[in-house]
């Protein structure tokens, strides 16, 4: 999926919005978007991110323990 950027905007929101909370792995993000970095933590508007569908990462459930 593609995204095009607004003022403001922070990669992390972005992909928490798309993916799910911890739901991703932020390094494939990068991966896909090559020179993104660059911009910073807060990007400026216009900008398309790729959003791969391989960095959606499903969190393993806490393990809970009835016997010690």
């Amino acid at each position: 999926m593609k995204y095009r950027t607004i003022k403001g905007d922070v990669l992390d929101a972005i992909c928490t919005k798309h993916y799910g909370l911890g739901a991703f792995d932020l390094a494939k993000v990068y991966e896909a978007n090559m020179g993104l970095a660059a911009y910073g933590p807060v990007l400026s508007s216009g900008l398309v991110i790729e959003l791969p569908e391989d960095a959606l990462v499903t969190p393993e459930p806490d393990m809970v323990r009835l016997v010690d």
